[in-house]
């Protein structure tokens, strides 16, 4: 579905079209540049409104931002960590689109345009790829490399959800904690429920 490709790019910009860029958009009396915080500080956020919970490198800024897209109007929810002494960030968000629209695509097929569309948004090259499933929905992991960076994101449809975590970092030099930012994910089964229309538990 072309439409929720293009949003997935602009959201891969918002957080890693260059970590300098990151720091600038969140300037202000809630976001200046923090201290870097120590390799080992981790802060679960647990979103009730977004439905996830998932543990970040602290301090992280929290952003709202409406776009214009071809479904109508959707709010792109963000959550970003910053790094700067590592040159790497960290990455959450999650948008609701439109159910009609949603309904008529393939639930595989969003999440993997999604997965592409991040890359390309960041001018990186595809070094692997894989489908992925949380809690019985349909997921997508890639991998990829764009000059000196090096990207890896995971992208879930949950209803008419669409959730990402990015990591953008030096090639090469993966932080220590990056398998613990994207296992610990978690979806709040009430909120799935009520995306879905199900029951699930």
């Amino acid at each position: 579905m072309k439409t929720l490709r293009r949003v997935a790019p602009l959201a891969a910009l918002l957080a890693l079209g260059g970590l300098g860029a990151c720091a600038s958009q969140k300037q202000g009396p809630a976001a200046a540049t923090p201290p870097a915080p120590k390799q080992d500080a981790a802060t679960v956020i647990q979103s009730t409104e977004g439905g996830f919970a998932v543990a970040i490198p602290g301090p992280v800024s929290e952003e709202r931002r409406t776009q214009t897209t071809e479904v109508g109007e959707v709010t792109l929810h963000t959550f970003i960590a910053v790094r700067p002494e590592a040159d790497t960030a960290y990455y959450v968000s999650y948008t609701d689109f439109p159910a009609a629209a949603v309904a008529q695509a393939d639930p595989r097929d969003v999440v993997a345009r999604a997965s592409h569309g991040a890359l390309e948004a960041l001018g990186a090259t595809g070094l692997a790829s894989r489908p992925l499933m949380m809690d019985g929905f349909p997921g997508w992991e890639v991998e990829g490399v764009s000059g000196p960076r090096h990207l890896r994101g995971r992208f879930f449809l949950v209803g008419p959800r669409l959730y990402q975590q990015l990591l953008l970092h030096p090639d090469g030099k993966p932080p220590h904690d990056a398998d613990r930012f994207f296992e610990s994910f978690k979806l709040d089964p009430q909120v799935t429920a009520m995306l879905t229309g199900s029951r699930r538990s």
